[in-house]
C-alpha cells in the first residue's frame, strides 16, 4: 500500500537510530597503576606516610582481539612468578580484571605476590616509556645470539630477535638483582634482615622487586643492551661503569616524575636539591637490609677518589 511502512522496515530504521546514537567505546591511552614511590620504607615515617605510593600512568597494552594477558605479559615484558627458592608459582594478575581496573589496580603490599607482579610491570613500563620518548622510536631488546659451526668448520653466529624481556620478582632468595644478558630476563631477589640491618626490624622480609629504583635500574641494563649488545663486552673498567653510572642516572632522574615526592622534598630543602635526601638516594630498603644506615647509594658526596685505582665497577660509577 502507497504511504505505509512495513513493520520489518520500521524495525531496521529503529536499529539504525539505535546505532546512531550509541557511543562507541575506545581504547583509553593510559592504564593507572598503583606503586611504591620509592620502597616501603616511606611507611616506616608519619613524616613520609603520605609519600609512600603513587599512581603511575602507563601506555595502554592490549587490544580486544589481543588484550594484555595475566602475568602481565604485554608487548614489552613477561612477568613469570616463579620462586625456585620455595618451589612455589603464585597465580599471575589480571590487570584487565574489572574492579582492579576500577582501583587503579592492587593497592601496595610487601605481603602480596600479585602486587609485587604489579609493581614490576608498572615500574618497567615506566621506564621503558622515558627512553622511546629519548629515542624517538620503540624500545628493543638485545637479541639472543646463536653460535655453531657448519660443515666447513667455520663458526658462525645468528642473532635472533627477542620480542619480550621476561621479569622474575622472585627469582632469587638473596640479596641481588641483576639483568641477565643471556637470559634477556630481570631476576629480583628477596632476603630477611639480621640484627646487622640498621633501623629495620630483624626477619623483615626485603624485596627487591619493590624497590622502584632497583627495578628502573636492572631495566636500564636491559635497555641499554638492546642499544648497544658491546656494551656487555668489558674491553676495560669503563664499559661496566658506565653501564652502572647510567641506570643509577635513570633511577634518579626518575624520581622526579614522582610529583608529591618532588615537592615534599624541594619544600623541605627549600630547593636546594644538593641535600634532597629522598631524590638523591637509591634502594633505601635494600641498603639498610644488607647492614647500611642509609641508602645503598647515594648521588650527593660519592665521587671522588683515585680515578685509576677505583677499577671496581661500582667504585667507578661514582665518578661517573
Amino acid at each position: 500500500m502507497t504511504g505505509e511502512t512495513s513493520p520489518g522496515n520500521e524495525a531496521r530504521a529503529e536499529t539504525t537510530a539505535a546505532r546512531s546514537r550509541r557511543r562507541v567505546a575506545q581504547r583509553p591511552p593510559y592504564r593507572r597503576l598503583r606503586v611504591f614511590a620509592s620502597d616501603p620504607t616511606l611507611r616506616d615515617s608519619l613524616e613520609t606516610l603520605h609519600l609512600s605510593e603513587a599512581t603511575v600512568a602507563i601506555p595502554w597494552e592490549g587490544t580486544e582481539a589481543e588484550p594484555l594477558r595475566p602475568g602481565p605479559v604485554g608487548e614489552y615484558v613477561e612477568v613469570v612468578d616463579v620462586d625456585p627458592a620455595s618451589g612455589c608459582a603464585y597465580e599471575p594478575i589480571d590487570l584487565n580484571d574489572p574492579f582492579l581496573l576500577a582501583s587503579d589496580g592492587l593497592s601496595p603490599s610487601e605481603s602480596e605476590p600479585q602486587f609485587h607482579q604489579q609493581m614490576v610491570y608498572a615500574v618497567a613500563m615506566t621506564t621503558i616509556g622515558h627512553f622511546e620518548r629519548a629515542l624517538g622510536r620503540v624500545a628493543l631488546w638485545g637479541p639472543h645470539r646463536q653460535r655453531w659451526t657448519d660443515a666447513e668448520g667455520k663458526t658462525r653466529y645468528r642473532d635472533d630477535f627477542v620480542r619480550r624481556l621476561r621479569i622474575y620478582p622472585h627469582a632469587l632468595r638473596e640479596a641481588n638483582a641483576y639483568y641477565s644478558p643471556a637470559h634477556k630476563a630481570l631476576l629480583f631477589g628477596y632476603f630477611p634482615t639480621d640484627a646487622k640491618s640498621g633501623s629495620l626490624v630483624p626477619g623483615t622480609m626485603v624485596f627487591t622487586c619493590l624497590s622502584h629504583d632497583v627495578i628502573a635500574h636492572e631495566t636500564t641494563h636491559a635497555l641499554l643492551d638492546g642499544l648497544h649488545r658491546r656494551f656487555q663486552e668489558s674491553t676495560n673498567p669503563d664499559v661496566a661503569a658506565f653501564h652502572e653510572a647510567f641506570a643509577d642516572i635513570v633511577a634518579i632522574f626518575q624520581h622526579f616524575s614522582l610529583p608529591g615526592l618532588l615537592e615534599q622534598e624541594i619544600r623541605g630543602t627549600r630547593g636546594d636539591l644538593g641535600v634532597a635526601e629522598y631524590l638523591a638516594s637509591l634502594a633505601r630498603q635494600f641498603g639498610q637490609g644488607v647492614g647500611r644506615s642509609k641508602a645503598l647509594r647515594s648521588a650527593i658526596g660519592e665521587a671522588g677518589g683515585d680515578y685509576r685505582s677505583r677499577t671496581d665497577p661500582h667504585a667507578r660509577k661514582a665518578i661517573w
